[in-house]
């Protein structure tokens, strides 16, 4: 049997618990099923991660870097927030769309951190306002910092809800509609508090 490195181990295990998470959920998620699915002795999980919580917070880390939150930022009179959080948005859904497993990963991964240690589940949410936050505040923003959290929490249940309803019903295309209009319900709360503020 060939040498598997550490690095190589770890990436495989993640790799399979998000796939054994999102078939079975995080609770049913056993390390034993996990190693199976990767093809691995059960005591190299326990070597590279100690125990299940610290791989399913390797899990989340994986995939919340997987899922862009940031955008390319237009130029010029393109670059409003509006169009910004469009973009992020849109970006965000795509990926949804397109990885439906690692979304139902990421969804099972929260809700468990949420049960068992509601802390861990906060600090997940955290790492995703300060992303999308930094990427806003490099446009002109008017928004006061407690407007521009509300604006990016909306938008990350935004996120959360569209990826739920396409793992529920499982239409890709019509994901992708109701984000576009999502997208066009922020802009226009947006241009509204534009014209409250000038």
């Amino acid at each position: 049997m060939a040498h598997v490195s550490a690095d190589a181990r770890r990436e495989q295990l993640i790799e399979a618990a998000v796939k054994v998470i999102a078939r079975e959920g995080a609770d049913g998620a056993t390390t034993r099923k996990i190693a199976d699915e990767a093809k691995a002795p059960l005591a190299s999980l326990h070597y590279c991660f100690q125990n299940k919580e610290n791989l399913l917070l390797a899990v989340f880390t994986q995939l919340s870097e997987e899922m862009p939150v940031d955008a390319d930022l237009p130029e010029g009179e393109n670059a409003t927030l509006g169009r910004v959080i469009e973009q992020c948005l849109t970006r965000a859904m795509r990926w949804s769309v397109e990885n439906p497993v690692r979304i139902r990963a990421m969804i099972e991964v929260t809700l468990w951190a949420e049960r068992h240690d509601p802390e861990l589940s906060v600090s997940f949410y955290d790492a995703f306002l300060k992303s999308s936050e930094a990427a806003l505040r490099q446009v002109d923003v008017t928004l006061s910092d407690e407007e521009l959290h509300s604006v990016v929490r909306v938008a990350m249940s935004m996120v959360d809800g569209l990826s739920l309803q396409m793992l529920t019903n499982g239409d890709k295309e019509r994901t992708l509609r109701d984000t576009a209009t999502a997208c066009a319900m922020l802009k226009a709360f947006l241009g509204e508090s534009e014209r409250k503020t000038a």
